[in-house]
């Protein structure tokens, strides 16, 4: 289903992540671009005007208390108070009952984008004023639905970095983490560096014996991997998957049933701008601790469309997956999807 139409007005959405509330009701949160006046307005049908990672953007919501069937009306979460635009949401539920609440602040123009942060003490009613999170000078960004909670407590927070905005940036990944539920940050000391662009848009899970497992965007053709035996601080050196995938995001979750999931675009075209195209939107899990990847199979496959950046929440022996979809080539609209599927879907062959 569509839960985040393209229109005139708000012609892209993505970036969305689904949080389960005290009362059994669903809160989604996705970014929702908008025109800033009137001569702005985009035909979402046809190839015109892109709109761009620069565009005007605030972070929207909806609420579902059916389990994700329906959906009622839109509202603002976050305000646009950047320069340019707010984005990438990251919820969690912390210890003490609060939501939080991590998003970026863009600024390309004077190449810094900055990550926020914020609660709510009334299942997002109401928020604090946000704070910064990453303090430095540069481009840090998140991808939605990436943050989690080790079993010990800490907060992990996957993140990405480059010393400039646009041509010639070049990212480094690496973590924040918190042990006080929020209220402090610290930062990774050694990170992860790849060739060509670097490494982006890390996804990290927790494994059996507390190690942290980082799988990564690459311009290499394939998912790359690095593991951290010290809950964050230290990154291994990266090694190459046997997964091929495009420069784009993935989604890696611990199943209910204790197996890995790793969603992503299984695709690499070497003479393509992104090396591939962003369709099929794949799944596999890992039965090894991320070691070796089986039962891949394509979640959503529709040649002429990109399906990609995908998030997942576990409700009632349900996966809710969000993502975005498009049609290639050119702008088009952007609309955020959810398909819903048992979580047994993607264990069976």
């Amino acid at each position: 289903m569509v839960v985040g139409p393209a229109t005139p007005d708000n012609p892209r959405n993505d970036h969305g992540q689904i949080l389960p509330l005290k009362d059994g009701r669903l809160l989604l949160v996705w970014c929702e671009y908008y025109a800033a006046d009137p001569s702005k307005r985009v035909d979402v049908k046809a190839v015109g005007p892109c709109v761009g990672d620069e565009s005007p953007c605030r972070i929207s919501g909806r609420i579902s208390d059916d389990d994700g069937q329906t959906w009622g009306r839109t509202f603002t979460v976050q305000e646009n108070i950047g320069a340019d635009n707010v984005k990438h949401p990251n919820l969690l539920r912390l210890a003490n009952g609060d939501i939080l609440l991590c998003f970026t602040v863009r600024d390309s123009k004077h190449h810094q984008v900055t990550v926020m942060f914020k609660r709510s003490a009334d299942e997002g009613k109401t928020w604090t004023a946000p704070q910064p999170l990453s303090t430095d000078p540069g481009v840090h960004l998140v991808n939605a639905d990436h943050i989690l909670r080790l079993r010990d407590g800490r907060i992990i927070l996957p993140t990405f970095r480059s010393p400039i905005y646009g041509v010639g940036d070049h990212y480094n990944a690496f973590c924040y983490y918190s042990d006080d539920d929020a209220a402090t940050w610290q930062e990774s000391v050694k990170r992860v560096d790849l060739p060509k662009r670097g490494a982006e848009e890390p996804a990290i899970v927790e494994l059996d014996d507390g190690t942290l497992l980082m799988m990564m965007r690459t311009s290499l053709g394939k998912s790359y991997r690095a593991y951290s035996g010290d809950r964050g601080g230290n990154w291994s050196d990266p090694e190459p998957t046997e997964l091929a995938a495009p420069a784009a995001a993935n989604c890696l979750k611990r199943l209910p049933s204790g197996e890995l999931l790793f969603l992503w675009n299984h695709n690499y075209e070497p003479d393509h701008h992104h090396q591939g195209r962003r369709n099929p939107l794949s799944s596999a899990i890992s039965r090894d601790q991320g070691r070796t990847w089986e039962n891949i199979k394509n979640l959503v496959d529709m040649p002429g469309f990109d399906s990609a950046y995908p998030s997942v929440t576990f409700w009632k022996g349900k996966a809710l997956v969000t993502y975005y979809h498009r049609q290639e080539p050119g702008p088009r609209g952007t609309e955020l999807d959810l398909k819903i599927v048992p979580v047994e879907w993607f264990l069976k062959p």
